[in-house]
């Protein structure tokens, strides 16, 4: 049995992306996780990251923050940065926040895949 307050992380190649997949809640006791693994990505010369959420339980507002730099920085440097797999409360999050009108959602990893 998991923790319902920890989070794990996983990536994955694809074709022409990284997947980052967190599990769980991104909030401020671990957000430094999920922003060593995208760090380690870009490191690695990475452009193009989709953030699958399928197994997302909740984001603070720290999480939103890293994902806003992090997509503002792949921007700056002609990389695509594309979430999906939103809960119903996450979408809500995003759309409350203004996300939505600055990142590119998509319903399914198939579908972002598909827009890279």
């Amino acid at each position: 049995m998991t923790n319902e307050n920890t989070l794990s992380l996983q990536t994955e190649r694809a074709e022409r992306a990284v997947i980052v997949c967190p599990v769980g809640r991104v909030d401020g006791s671990n957000v430094g996780a999920l922003e060593s693994a995208i760090q380690e990505q870009l490191a690695a010369g990475e452009k193009t990251l989709v953030f699958d959420f399928a197994g997302l339980s909740y984001i603070s507002s720290a999480g939103l923050r890293v994902l806003l730099v992090t997509a503002r920085r792949i921007q700056a440097e002609g990389g695509k940065t594309l979430f999906c797999g939103l809960a119903e409360h996450i979408a809500h999050v995003f759309e409350i926040s203004g996300f939505t009108n600055l990142l590119t959602i998509c319903q399914s990893r198939s579908e972002a895949l598909a827009a890279l």
